[in-house]
């Protein structure tokens, strides 16, 4: 029912932009499943020019599900993911919530100290981490210790011409491919995780009230404080789109459901 409460904000919205929208019912994976279905062949994420389809990251999706689940990962479980943004990070936060199992989200910047307390309080025996911070997670104390790692090279997600700029034997090119990337040991590659078969549609799925998220606060005035989040947002959090952003009944060349978290990487819209 449209409501009578005075919205100045609507003023600001572009043509076509509806002022009320249906929230959608179901998890957080069934928004982006049936986005797959939907706009299989539009792009959905777009990386330093390299372009991934919806069909393309649904297919990576259940990939890297079944590899989780090869590696043991099960509904409940928490999963730490330690990246930036990239392509890889909204595959894996997917895969993860296809398992029913729970994400943990954690800034790669945090400082050896910061990570512990947040491991020390989640207790993941799974993560999936950015080569970079790699060597970070190996060093928590054993009380905390990771079991499985799975180390991601985001590089491996630029364009084919942008990495073999990275590797030319020139100094700014070795710098900044070392700020991207590092050589790492003791861990499953994203590579090999996306080298399993898709997991199978009889494995569990999500139910729209289990949690989907745990969250850290940013802690910039004490310690991390923790929010865990369903895995229908909808139901708390009404889901608007943005100015600018066409309605999904235009088939938009990408338009994707928000985590809870804020989304970790930059979508392209059309």
């Amino acid at each position: 029912m449209p409501t009578t409460t005075p919205r100045p904000w609507l003023a600001s919205y572009a043509e076509g932009v509806p002022h009320d929208i249906d929230l959608p019912e179901g998890s957080l994976y069934d928004l982006v499943d049936g986005s797959v279905a939907r706009f299989a062949q539009n792009v959905a994420l777009e990386f330093f020019g390299r372009t991934t389809t919806y069909a393309e990251m649904g297919d990576r999706i259940l990939r890297a599900a079944e590899g989780l689940r090869v590696l043991g990962v099960q509904k409940g479980d928490t999963v730490a993911l330690v990246l930036p943004n990239c392509p890889q990070h909204v595959v894996a936060f997917y895969a993860v919530l296809r398992l029913g199992a729970i994400v943990v989200e954690h800034n790669p910047l945090y400082t050896p100290r910061e990570l512990r307390h947040q491991f020390e309080d989640h207790g993941a025996k799974f993560a999936i981490v950015w080569n970079n911070v790699v060597a970070t997670v190996q060093q928590l104390p054993a009380d905390v210790a990771v079991r499985t790692i799975v180390s991601v090279d985001v590089t491996r997600a630029m364009p084919v011409a942008t990495r073999a700029l990275l590797r030319l034997p020139i100094e700014k090119a070795r710098a900044s491919r070392s700020a991207l990337t590092t050589s790492v040991r003791g861990t499953v590659t994203w590579e090999k995780l996306l080298g399993n078969a898709r997991v199978d549609e009889h494995i569990f799925r999500p139910d729209a009230a289990d949690v989907a998220v745990i969250q850290y606060t940013s802690g910039t005035k004490a310690c991390p404080r923790v929010r865990p989040s369903p895995t229908a947002i909808s139901r708390r959090t009404p889901r608007r789109r943005a100015p600018g952003c066409r309605p999904c009944n235009a088939a938009p060349r990408s338009c994707m459901p928000f985590c809870p978290c804020s989304m970790p990487t930059a979508l392209r819209s059309a």
